[in-house]
């Protein structure tokens, strides 16, 4: 029988010490729509929603909405909820719903301040936590490229870094957190910066498991469109996003950490479902609220 009030008590205190190190950065804890009219993820990983006879969609992601704050005058802004993804793989790795701790700030002007202070953040947690609990600490981290991490997993050039491959990373370096980035342009969403064809974004990998995406987001309206189009997206589905950017709007950005996955990398569980009492999956057929029985 899994022990979902230990997790619980530490997913608390996880959240408690985040927001207590964000507070202290002067962020501002917003709340955004769970039903938006655009997407901002892969269509076939949507779950769609009838609004009054109008089709809509649980939020896969705050990024628009994050990015609506900083466009309209605030400097920093987080949010901790609930996003949807309709994954349909049955993994240890996914949940159909989960909770995403989503940052973004204007105080970030380049990949290296985003990474210095999500690790800051990263760390403040494993100290709070380790008072309390017997936890398996992240504070030590590395940064590598991915032409570098390309090369030391041997690939060839035309095959690309999978999930299948994060374990492998990690074996490769002795910090418990490795942030990969300069991602080719094409392998990233549209809204991440980008310079001749390499993305200003990163992830960021703990032993063996991606928990974070993050970088500079694109803050050109034309450049938004040209991405859109490469990747074959319609951009009048995203008219409310693009007009963010019809007049000027500082250089920004962040990253979203999935809560479940971190604290199971914390407490060392097999499977971030071990987290909630009630989480969801593609395989789950209905509720069982007596899950302490």
């Amino acid at each position: 029988m899994n022990n979902y009030i230990h997790t619980i008590k530490v997913k608390g205190d996880f959240l408690t010490a985040i927001r207590e190190f964000l507070m202290e950065h002067d962020f501002i804890e917003i709340h955004t729509p769970k039903i938006s009219f655009m997407p901002t993820d892969q269509d076939n990983h949507l779950f769609k929603v009838d609004y009054f006879g109008e089709e809509t969609y649980l939020i896969q992601s705050p990024q628009f909405y994050k990015q609506a704050y900083i466009a309209n005058g605030l400097n920093s802004v987080y949010e901790v909820a609930p996003v949807f993804r309709a994954e349909p793989r049955v993994t240890r790795e996914h949940l159909s719903e989960f909770t995403s701790l989503d940052i973004e700030s204007s105080k970030f002007n380049d990949l290296n301040e985003i990474m210095g202070f999500e690790s800051g953040l990263i760390r403040h947690a494993t100290e709070r936590l380790s008072q309390n609990y017997d936890i398996n600490p992240i504070d030590t981290f590395d940064i590598v490229t991915y032409a570098e991490v390309k090369r030391l997993l041997k690939l060839e050039k035309d095959e690309s870094i999978r999930r299948k491959h994060e374990s492998e990373i990690s074996k490769l370096f002795s910090a418990d957190g490795i942030f990969v980035r300069d991602f080719p342009e094409y392998q990233r969403v549209f809204y991440y910066a980008s310079e001749n064809g390499v993305s200003d974004s990163f992830d960021l990998i703990v032993r063996g498991l991606e928990l974070t995406s993050g970088g500079i987001r694109t803050t050109s309206k034309s450049e938004l469109v040209r991405k859109m189009k490469k990747d074959g997206i319609d951009s009048t589905r995203y008219i409310p996003y693009l007009n963010l950017f019809n007049g000027e709007i500082p250089t920004h950005g962040g990253f979203a950490i999935g809560v479940e996955r971190i604290i199971a990398k914390y407490l060392n569980l097999q499977d971030v479902n071990m987290i909630n009492p009630f989480g969801k999956k593609p395989d789950t057929t209905g509720e069982d609220l007596r899950w302490n029985q």
